[in-house]
């Protein structure tokens, strides 16, 4: 019971990495914009979207880390 309780955390987090994987891929290609006078626009990415953007490869890291390692059950 144990290890099938074990196999569909592991799904549910390969999942759950695979869709942050592709949200950071889509976020690091997203910009903010405005435009000034109607006719020029200027495009950024804010300050908030590139700390989301880290803060997402940190935790993408740290389970893949987690999945690598050697179950101890």
């Amino acid at each position: 019971m144990q290890s099938s309780r074990s196999e569909t955390d592991v799904e549910l987090l390969t999942e759950a990495v695979a869709a942050l994987r592709e949200l950071v891929s889509r976020a690091q290609e997203t910009n903010d914009r405005s435009f000034d006078d109607g006719h020029s626009v200027d495009a950024w990415q804010s300050d908030e979207l590139r700390a989301a953007i880290k803060r997402a490869e940190a935790v993408i890291a740290k389970a893949e880390a987690a999945m690598a390692e050697p179950s101890s059950g």
